[in-house]
């Protein structure tokens, strides 16, 4: 692969526009917990051309699948608690984070993380992690969450998002830090 080639990392949510990627220039990346999200049953009948060009680029060598080292997602993690993103991130999405700082650690030029994903977005950012939205607007800027109680405006810990408040029983929520 040339130097300035560049390297895409992509979400499940590009791989589910049915973009076809195996055109693209440069090396596509992604985790198998990726992979996993477009598998998912829901998908299965909807995305069997999708899952197609999937196999075929892994096929070619166009498509590498890497799960990253725990390092890189504790990281992320440990950056997502402080954004107020952890519990809006799912695994695989951490993951995918991980694995883009990973690859900018061991000085792989020109990657990207391409997802339509605010959260995704924002920990990217946080990380100086270059990222871009496919066909919608990406975030404007860094956002510091935090989790509150909407009845008794009570402020949690950023673990305790979609819980229940222990005072008076209300669904958390979050909102940006003023």
């Amino acid at each position: 692969m040339k130097e300035t080639s560049p390297v895409h990392i992509f979400d499940a949510n590009i791989f589910l526009t049915g973009i076809d990627f195996n055109i693209i220039e440069g090396m596509v990346y992604t985790t198998p917990s990726i992979i996993e999200e477009v598998k998912a049953l829901r998908y299965e009948e909807k995305n069997r051309i999708i899952l197609n060009r999937i196999f075929v680029a892994i096929e070619s060598k166009k498509l590498l699948i890497k799960t990253p080292n725990e390092e890189f997602i504790e990281t992320v993690k440990k950056t997502s608690k402080k954004t107020g993103d952890f519990k809006a991130l799912s695994a695989a999405d951490k993951e995918l984070i991980a694995l883009s700082l990973e690859l900018i650690q061991n000085q792989v030029r020109n990657v990207i993380v391409y997802s339509n994903d605010y959260s995704v977005e924002n920990v990217c950012s946080e990380l100086n992690i270059p990222y871009s939205p496919l066909f919608k607007e990406g975030i404007e800027k860094k956002i510091k969450w935090e989790v509150y109680c909407p009845s008794c405006y009570t402020i949690q810990s950023p673990e305790d998002l979609y819980k229940v408040c222990e005072n008076c029983g209300s669904k958390l929520k979050r909102r940006p830090k003023k």
